[in-house]
């Protein structure tokens, strides 16, 4: 715009000097001139636009990055995301030493919510186990739905003592608290496998620990957590 404008002064300027005012060429010039400042104004809109869709770009690009990560149904973060972080996970102690541990933790009779209550109900239950789950979590944990009825939580500088207290306070807290739908409270419990990495091992290593644990879980009665041997 200073730029026009500047333009437009000069323009002025050399119509007022009578040197120049009736000058054969002059009109040529103004016409070309009115053209420069039109080209100007346009290249202006067209700098604009591009600024607009550099910046939706960027932003649906986060967007569809979010939601390549996230679960659409309980908005945990999804399997994908946990891998990514446990890959990270592992750098950092690699780096920094230290630990982390894993609760792998399932829905005991899930299959019975949705036969007893339909499918609406059963989504409800995980939406309300999610958002249990999440608010009783440290900020820096991370609980991910992992496929199913099935969550993931990975505990950061956690010990096997500390992730079997988690274990037990998850467990409390959702068997004491029935999921209400429609007027009708769902009991709900949960089984789960409590594994700390060990030293030199893999991420999958420790979830598949923590995955034979919740099956020891599963087998010794429901509703309790095991710990990998």
């Amino acid at each position: 715009m200073l730029q026009e404008q500047k333009l437009k002064d000069w323009i002025a300027r050399l119509s007022e000097n009578g040197e120049y005012a009736s000058h054969p060429l002059m009109e040529e010039f103004r016409a070309l001139a009115a053209d420069h400042l039109k080209l100007m104004r346009q290249l202006t809109k067209i700098a604009k636009i591009s600024d607009r869709i550099q910046t939706d770009t960027r932003q649906m690009t986060h967007a569809l990055h979010a939601a390549s990560q996230t679960d659409p149904l309980t908005e945990l973060p999804n399997r994908r995301h946990m891998i990514e972080r446990l890959d990270a996970e592992l750098c950092r102690i690699g780096r920094s030493g230290g630990g982390f541990a894993l609760i792998m933790l399932d829905i005991d009779h899930f299959k019975q919510v949705n036969d007893a209550f339909g499918h609406i109900a059963g989504d409800h239950v995980l939406v309300e186990i999610a958002g249990l789950l999440r608010r009783n979590l440290r900020g820096h944990d991370l609980c991910a739905r992992w496929g199913g009825e099935e969550f993931l939580v990975l505990l950061p500088d956690a010990d096997r003592t500390q992730a079997e207290t988690v274990a037990e306070k998850l467990r409390g807290i959702v068997a004491r608290q029935p999921i209400v739908h429609r007027g009708h409270g769902i009991a709900i419990t949960l089984s789960l496998g409590v594994a700390a990495h060990r030293p030199g091992g893999t991420t999958d290593a420790c979830i598949q620990a923590a995955d034979d644990a919740l099956y020891v879980a599963k087998r010794a009665g429901r509703n309790r957590w095991a710990t990998a041997a």
